[in-house]
């Protein structure tokens, strides 16, 4: 049986389709029937306690509950880590930060639920010494890293961090996986028990343009560079920043000593970024390149960027590796699966790909491919994961998934570099982003919601005993990681403050614009769901001279059908967001905190 996933949901042979119905139509007929059956397509049944019960989670979500970590064996936890402290000290000299950053307590490496599989083996190519290179998919359990003997190096794999740089928090740090800090704390927690490890990511840093964008680029390659990360590709988001931004953070004098790698994209000259790097650590010479594939793009590379076809950069890469005596060769591919695949095998001999680009959870075990010796993983999305890839002398590499969870605590020098970035767009404000108010599609005005609680004294009251009255302050004093206040970031705005667009993170007209101005527009107020109301509220005045007929509509256009209303909800309730919304019947436990029917 193969079972994969990777999407969250649950690919299988039917069992049921071996087995047969049989009716009785003589007696040679049904010797004859089971003799077929048994000789040509029957299988056993695992016993009924070992039936597969896996649970489908929602792979898209940054929002994944991981279960209490398996005690470590082998790696013992940190409370400070050394490298994460110097980190501090040393700083980054072309940013400021007002924010204090709080010391990181200890805590042990974390290790994943095992889901119930079942326990039938695929199977898997035998390496030159006979033995199983990687245990199969249908593994009952994933990779316990903690307990592996010390490796020579051990790759860190990551990509398609897609914007996230830290989780939100909206619903609870706890439930969420992912972002920079945590990801440090896990490298230095790797490299504090004696572990040499060699990060490498796939690409994909972020998942908008203009300069919002552009400074969440450079401060995520800051952090890559303090997190000693080796190599590093190009994904179709972060070239749709120009080739100006690309080149200002990507180009190095020495190529090599750069960050960035890909043997198909090139910024502006081919001399700016290298296209493989033989990384040498623990004994191991260790080839890495990274290829973009053209069909990934959501429109043709512009400017002076150049993105050549994907097998003939493979095999030049590949050579290069091959005549610098690399012992390990690896390819990152941002693409599709099948076409990464279909890649390797016109292109033989990398050791391992990685494929980045999806938007599923990795698997627990590397996946074959057929006729090639080539293992390949997934990345996983918006950084949820790191991968792990142990090098032994005498024996295969050994790979597991490791969620970044709330078990890893935030490194201080990632904390420093997240107020660096909020304290940046506080100092550019919203004008220097490049967001200036637009009208609402109604043409209305926003008034506040104490304009609406004037008249409707119940649902205002209601409101104000809501976490939607609370949503500005819980961006200005966030209740964790309070220490970094987040209501100069657009996209923690567009859902905390009346009078935005929430997926679109720019203000409207007469929107909220600052706490000094606009004060008035604090909180997620009526307006977010009922629409600008100012023409509604003028014309309720006694000396309005609103015709009835007028006021009425107006009225009417303010009203909110409680079958709509769901939809307005998921534009801030986002699966990343919130999760527990998106379960089944979670709308109506929502709506019973916040029910309110028109006047008093």
């Amino acid at each position: 049986m193969h079972t994969d996933r990777r999407s969250g949901g649950l690919f299988q042979n039917d069992r049921s389709s071996h087995r047969m119905d049989f009716r009785f139509r003589g007696t040679w007929l049904l010797l004859l029937l089971l003799v077929v059956g048994w000789a040509g397509c029957q299988r056993p049944v695992p016993p009924a306690e070992e039936q597969l019960t896996v649970e489908t989670p929602d792979s898209d979500a940054a929002s994944t509950l991981e279960s209490p970590p398996v005690p470590a064996t082998t790696i013992d936890p940190v409370t400070t880590p050394p490298s994460a402290a110097e980190m501090v000290e040393k700083g980054d000299p072309t940013q400021s930060a007002t924010a204090p950053v709080p010391p990181v307590p200890a805590v042990p490496p974390a290790a994943e639920p095992a889901p119930t599989l079942d326990p039938v083996v695929a199977e898997v190519p035998l390496t030159a010494e006979g033995e199983e290179s990687v245990k199969a998919e249908g593994d009952a359990e994933p990779e316990a890293y903690t307990a592996w003997p010390a490796p020579q190096v051990t790759l860190v794999v990551t990509g398609n961090q897609y914007g996230y740089i830290e989780p939100c928090g909206c619903t609870g740090l706890e439930n969420q996986k992912g972002g920079l800090a945590r990801r440090m704390t896990f490298l230095d927690q790797l490299r504090a028990s004696g572990w040499q490890v060699v990060p490498i990511d796939a690409g994909n840093q972020v998942r908008r343009f203009g300069r919002q964008a552009e400074i969440k680029f450079q401060n995520t390659a800051t952090g890559l560079q303090q997190m000693g990360y080796q190599a590093v590709g190009f994904g179709p988001r972060d070239l749709k920043l120009g080739v100006g931004e690309l080149v200002a953070v990507a180009a190095a004098d020495d190529p090599e000593q750069g960050l960035f790698v890909s043997s198909n994209v090139t910024l502006i000259d081919p001399a700016l970024t290298a296209r493989l790097k033989v990384i040498q650590s623990g004994g191991r010479r260790i080839g890495v390149t990274s290829v973009l594939d053209p069909a990934a793009l959501e429109s043709p590379a512009e400017g002076e960027i150049e993105v050549t076809p994907v097998d003939e950069a493979m095999a030049q890469a590949l050579a290069d590796m091959n005549a610098a005596e690399a012992d390990f060769r690896v390819v990152m591919y941002y693409g599709e699966e099948a076409a990464a695949i279909e890649a390797v095998r016109k292109v033989p001999g990398y050791d391992l790909l990685i494929i980045s680009g999806g938007f599923g959870e990795p698997t627990y075990r590397p996946q074959t491919i057929e006729g090639s010796t080539t293992r390949w993983i997934v990345t996983g999305n918006k950084g949820m994961y790191a991968g792990l890839i142990a090098l032994y002398p005498d024996q295969p590499f050994r790979y597991a998934r490791v969620a970044m969870t709330h078990d890893f605590a935030d490194a201080p020098a990632m904390r420093q570099l997240m107020a660096n970035y909020q304290n940046q767009l506080q100092a550019i404000g919203l004008s220097g982003l490049g967001l200036r108010p637009i009208a609402h599609p109604s043409g209305d005005q926003f008034v506040g919601s104490k304009v609406c609680g004037e008249c409707h004294t119940t649902a205002y009251a209601i409101w104000e005993g809501s976490a939607h009255f609370r949503a500005t302050t819980d961006i200005v004093e966030p209740g964790e990681r309070a220490d970094v206040a987040r209501h100069f970031d657009p996209e923690c705005i567009s859902c905390h403050v009346t009078g935005w667009n929430p997926q679109g993170y720019y203000p409207y007209e007469s929107g909220y614009l600052s706490l000094a101005e606009s004060s008035h527009l604090s909180g997620n107020g009526c307006e977010n769901c009922h629409g600008p109301g100012a023409k509604h509220a003028a014309a309720e005045g006694p000396d309005s001279g609103v015709a009835a007929a007028e006021r009425d509509l107006l009225r009417l256009a303010m009203r909110l059908p409680l079958d709509k209303a769901k939809d307005r909800c998921l534009e801030c309730h986002d699966i990343d967001n919130s999760p527990d919304f998106h379960k089944e019947g979670a709308f109506d436990d929502y709506w019973a905190e916040v029910e309110h029917q028109g006047l008093d």
